[in-house]
C-alpha cells in the first residue's frame, strides 16, 4: 500500500476522483429530492437517472476510440470542466419557479454523453499509472474504499445541505468538484507515447467505426469475460430498485425525509468500507467465479428486509450489510478486466463493456418506476432481492470456471491485439 502513496501522480488522480465523488453524492441528492418535490412522480426520477446513464452507454463506444487514441488526461479534464458548467446552468434553471423538466433532461442527457470520457478513462488510466501489474489490486481496492468513505459521508451530509440550504447549492458544490477534478488531473505527468501506437494519418466515419468494432471483438474471443458481464448486467438491472425506491421509501415509508435517506445511503457505504477492508486482511482463496455469484446472492438476501419492515434501525443494517457482502464485487471485476486486457485497447473495450453493463441500471430503475404504483416500494424490493438471489444461484453454475486474474499481462496480449487489428481491417 505504501508503494501507492509515494507515487505523486497516485496521490493527485486519488485527490481528483475523491473530490469529484464526493460532488457527485450531492449532485444526484440534490436532483432527485428537487424533481420528487416538483412532480411526485416515480416514473419522472426514473427518467432523470435513465437521461443519465443511458446516453453514457452510448456514447461510450466513441469515448472508447477516443480513450486509446489521444491524451486520457486531457480528455478527463474537458468532461469535467464541461459538466462543470452544465451543472452550474442547472443551478440557474432551478431557480424558476415553474422549470420545464424538458430543459432539465437536456443538460442531463448532455453530462451523461461526456460522462464516460471521465467513468472509463480514470480506469483505463489505473494499470499504467500503477506501474507494477502486483499492485492493481491494491490500487483498485483503495479506489474502492474511496468511493465507500464518500458514499458513507456524502449522502447523509448532502441530505442535511438540502433541508439547510437547498438543492440549488448543494448542485453549486458539485459543479465545484468538477473544475477541482480537472485541476488535480492537470496536474499529472503527460502519457509517454508508445512505440506501438500506429501514426494515423486519415481518420473518417469507416476508421471510427472500424475502431469500435475491436473491442467488441476482444470481448467476443474472451467466453467467460462475456459470462461475467452477463452477469454484471443482470446484478446491475437487480440493483436499480434500490436506486428509485429509496428515496420513496425514506419519505413515505419510513417518515424521515432527506435525513433518513441520507442515513440509508452512508449505512450502505459503512458496510461497504467494512467489507472492503475486511477483504483486503484476509487471504481470499474461492475462486473468483465462485465469489462473484455469491455477492449476488449475499445483496438479495441481505436487502430482503426493505421489502418486509419499515423501520429505520432495520432498513440501516440491511443496507449495512448489503454493503458488506457487495464490497469485493468490483475490485475483482475490474481487477480481471484491466488484467485480461492490452493497455491499446483497454479504453475500447471497458466502454464496450459498459454498453453491455452499463443498460442494467437505468433499465432497472426505469422499470421500477413504471411498477411501483403497481406492486408499491415494499413489493418492487422484494421482487428485486429475489431476482438477484436467482441471478447468483444460477451464477454459480455458469462462472465456476472463471479464470483467476494472473498477477501479470497475459502473455500473447500482443498477438492478440495485432489479430484484432487484422480482423477489423480486412471486414
Amino acid at each position: 500500500m505504501k508503494e501507492l502513496w509515494r507515487q505523486y501522480s497516485f496521490r493527485w488522480y486519488w485527490l481528483g476522483m475523491f473530490l469529484s465523488g464526493l460532488g457527485d453524492q450531492f449532485g444526484w441528492m440534490g436532483l432527485t429530492w428537487f424533481v420528487m418535490k416538483k412532480t411526485g412522480s416515480s416514473a419522472a426520477m426514473g427518467g432523470v437517472i435513465l437521461a443519465y446513464m443511458l446516453p453514457a452507454v452510448f456514447s461510450g463506444l466513441v469515448a472508447g476510440v477516443l480513450l486509446d487514441r489521444y491524451d486520457r488526461r486531457k480528455l478527463i479534464m474537458l468532461d469535467n470542466v464541461v459538466r462543470g458548467i452544465i451543472f452550474i446552468s442547472l443551478v440557474v434553471l432551478l431557480q424558476i419557479d415553474q422549470v420545464p423538466l424538458g430543459w432539465i433532461y437536456v443538460l442531463i442527457v448532455t453530462a451523461g454523453i461526456l460522462s464516460p470520457l471521465s467513468t472509463a478513462g480514470a480506469q483505463t488510466m489505473l494499470p499504467s499509472l500503477v506501474g507494477d501489474p502486483k499492485h492493481l489490486v491494491k490500487a483498485n481496492g483503495v479506489m474502492e474504499s474511496q468511493w465507500q468513505i464518500v458514499y458513507m459521508f456524502g449522502p447523509a451530509l448532502a441530505g442535511v445541505l438540502i433541508g439547510w440550504i437547498g438543492e440549488a447549492y448543494v448542485l453549486i458544490i458539485d459543479a465545484a468538484s468538477f473544475f477541482v477534478c480537472a485541476f488535480c488531473f492537470s496536474r499529472l505527468p503527460k502519457p509517454v507515447a508508445s512505440a506501438k501506437a500506429a501514426v494515423q494519418t486519415k481518420y473518417d466515419i469507416r476508421t471510427l467505426l472500424l475502431d469500435m468494432r475491436m473491442g467488441y471483438q476482444f470481448l467476443l474471443g474472451k467466453k467467460q469475460m462475456i459470462a461475467l458481464v452477463v452477469f454484471t448486467f443482470l446484478f446491475n438491472m437487480a440493483y436499480g430498485p434500490i436506486e428509485i425506491a429509496l428515496p420513496l421509501y425514506a419519505n413515505n415509508d419510513l417518515g424521515g425525509g432527506s435525513v433518513a435517506l441520507g442515513m440509508l445511503w452512508s449505512s450502505l457505504a459503512i458496510g461497504a468500507l467494512v467489507g472492503s477492508l475486511f477483504f483486503s486482511t484476509v487471504t481470499w482463496r474461492l475462486p473468483l467465479g465462485v465469489t462473484l455469484a455469491g455477492i449476488i446472492v449475499a445483496w438479495g438476501v441481505t436487502t430482503m428486509p426493505l421489502a418486509l419492515f419499515s423501520r429505520l434501525e432495520i432498513a440501516m443494517l440491511s443496507m449495512a450489510l448489503a454493503g458488506f457482502s457487495y464490497a469485493p464485487y468490483n475490485i475483482l471485476y475490474r481487477t480481471y478486466l484491466q488484467r485480461q486486457v492490452p493497455n491499446e485497447l483497454l479504453g475500447r473495450v471497458m466502454t464496450s463493456v459498459r454498453t453491455i453493463t452499463g443498460t442494467g441500471m437505468p433499465a432497472g430503475a426505469a422499470v421500477s418506476g413504471l411498477l411501483i404504483p403497481l406492486m408499491g416500494v415494499n413489493g418492487l424490493f422484494g421482487a428485486g432481492a429475489i431476482a438477484c438471489i436467482i441471478c447468483g444461484s444460477i451464477a454459480f453454475v455458469m462462472l465456476r470456471n472463471l479464470d483467476t486474474p494472473s498477477l501479470a499481462i497475459e502473455e500473447g496480449s500482443d498477438e492478440e491485439l495485432h489479430t484484432v487489428r487484422q480482423e477489423g481491417i480486412k471486414s
